[in-house]
């Protein structure tokens, strides 16, 4: 029998994280950037509020599952909106039963990205998606020229835009490894800009995200950290991407461009430079994030499902909570008319308001 306790990330012992890292070496869908443990540790300095109910059994440590606690008694993952891959890091083989792991602290957990191999939250899924992913654990070529099957059609489309951009006269840049702060700094503004023209609350405003990124260390091939590469046109940034890497894996996080280099797709041909370059310097898989998009399904080769869903704790105030979701879905489900999406339009607006309120001043 596993017993949770719901301690802070930064109490958590040295055995507690050696732990930690035998489970994730000994699980491949445990190998994202977003289950290191320097991912936590940089949430942590970030925000000072991450918890993590830890399972103990036989008087070791055998399951971890980190979080934040969320308005409403529903906790989020570690990260917030940043964190596209999240749940339970735990022994092999073990069944959890995430509902006990949360009894002691939060009404619920709301998960948008949990691998569908991680049976305790697959369980509780109402909703799947794909993250697509590069793999390139053969190296680039034989990613561009697999035997058997066509190449990937974001090489073509590469090759049209870096012909279009010749044609035009115009000077290409690439920097896989970009250490300016300048770049950094031009890619939030132009991130923050694309937020706000597709109309989606700035995330990159809140105070705890812009320390989030500030305390991301530059990643080396044996550690957890950031990638920042760019692309260059006439010397004005073009695009640019912030990664997290963690060994051989590099999730792609953060990227935008310059709007008026639209016409030359510029995001879509720096992904694939950066595949390029960093198959040369020991990436195996690049994960692209959960959504099944044109221009992943054009540079991935490869996905993994993941699920997403809310899980409640088995607690009185994780009943009640429930009890009331249920309610809300048995009225949905009433010949009211347009009434009936009523309770689920309130409580979401609500959520999304609260949560923005509280991530913010953090």
């Amino acid at each position: 029998m596993v017993d949770f306790q719901i301690v802070r990330w930064r109490e958590l012992t040295p055995a507690d994280r050696q732990a930690w890292t035998t489970f994730r070496a000994a699980q491949r869908f445990l190998s994202s950037p977003y289950f290191d443990l320097g991912w936590f540790d940089a949430v942590d300095r970030a925000r000072g509020d991450l918890l993590v109910s830890r399972g103990t059994a036989r008087g070791r440590a055998v399951a971890f599952l980190p979080f934040h606690p969320g308005v409403f008694g529903v906790a989020r993952p570690a990260g917030g909106t940043f964190c596209d891959w999240h749940g339970f890091v735990a022994e092999p083989g073990l069944t959890l039963d995430v509902g006990a792991a949360l009894a002691r602290g939060p009404a619920g957990y709301r998960f948008e990205g949990a691998p569908a191999a991680d049976p305790g939250l697959a369980a509780h899924a109402d909703d799947r998606d794909v993250s697509h992913m590069v793999d390139i654990a053969d190296g680039f070529e034989a990613y561009a020229r697999p035997q058997g099957r066509a190449a990937p059609k974001a090489l073509s489309n590469h090759r049209g835009a870096m012909r279009k951009l010749e044609a035009d006269g115009r000077r290409v840049e690439f920097v896989i490894d970009d250490r300016s702060p300048e770049t950094l700094a031009t890619l939030m503004a132009l991130k923050s800009a694309q937020y706000r023209r597709s109309r989606h609350p700035d995330a990159l405003s809140w105070a705890w995200s812009r320390r989030l990124i500030a305390a991301l260390p530059e990643a080396t091939p044996e550690s957890f950290g950031a990638v920042l590469s760019s692309m260059r046109v006439d010397g004005e940034l073009a695009a640019a991407h912030l990664g997290l890497r963690s060994g051989g894996a590099l999730h792609y996080w953060l990227t935008t461009y310059e709007p008026k280099f639209a016409t030359y797709a510029p995001g879509n041909v720096l992904a694939l430079e950066v595949v390029r370059g960093k198959a040369a310097d020991g990436v195996h898989e690049v994960d692209l994030g959960p959504g099944d998009y044109p221009w992943k399904r054009q540079l991935g080769n490869g996905g993994t499902e993941l699920v997403r869903g809310l899980a409640y704790a088995t607690s009185p105030i994780g009943r009640a909570t429930e009890a009331m979701a249920q309610a809300g879905r048995r009225w949905a489900a009433l010949p009211v008319g347009p009434a009936a999406s009523l309770p689920r339009r309130v409580v979401g607006r609500v959520e999304r308001t609260a949560a923005q309120w509280a991530a913010a001043p953090v």
